[in-house]
């Protein structure tokens, strides 16, 4: 019996693009390390980082500093401060290598790690009468 060259030729390389597949997706980011915010905009009707008397909206900016002290595998765990308040963080890494989940003390961020290194996380919480909304991207200090 004759074995027929394109057909093994199509499962050879039906066979090696599953491989690559699956080992791009096991490539998992390494995270640790200072991550200062470069750009952040927000609303809020005040949090423990925009502490406001009077009712909101509020449109807000500042620095956010994000410590990722520690990681295994996807998750990881770190601090995020700002001038006003600082708080434990918890995340993990999804499949595809770059999207971002966090959780924090009164909310979550969802975000992407893009293509130039930086970080995209997108904000929200609404905790009771304090409410909040924004975007920030973050840079790694000395990678």
């Amino acid at each position: 019996m004759r074995i027929r060259p394109l057909p093994l030729a199509a499962v050879l390389i039906v066979v090696l693009l599953a491989a690559a597949a699956q080992a791009q997706a096991q490539a998992v980011p390494d995270l640790v390390g200072v991550w200062k915010s470069v750009a952040h905009e927000g609303l809020t009707t005040g949090s423990r980082h925009f502490p406001k008397n009077d009712p909101g909206p509020h449109f807000v900016s500042s620095q956010f500093v994000l410590r990722i002290e520690r990681q295994e595998g996807r998750r990881f765990v770190g601090v995020k401060s700002s001038p006003h308040h600082k708080e434990t963080v918890m995340g993990v890494i999804g499949y595809d290598g770059s999207t971002i989940h966090i959780l924090e003390d009164e909310g979550s961020f969802t975000g992407k790690l893009l293509p130039d290194g930086s970080l995209e996380l997108i904000y929200s919480h609404d905790v009771g009468p304090s409410k909040g909304i924004g975007i920030a991207r973050y840079v790694r200090e000395g990678k």
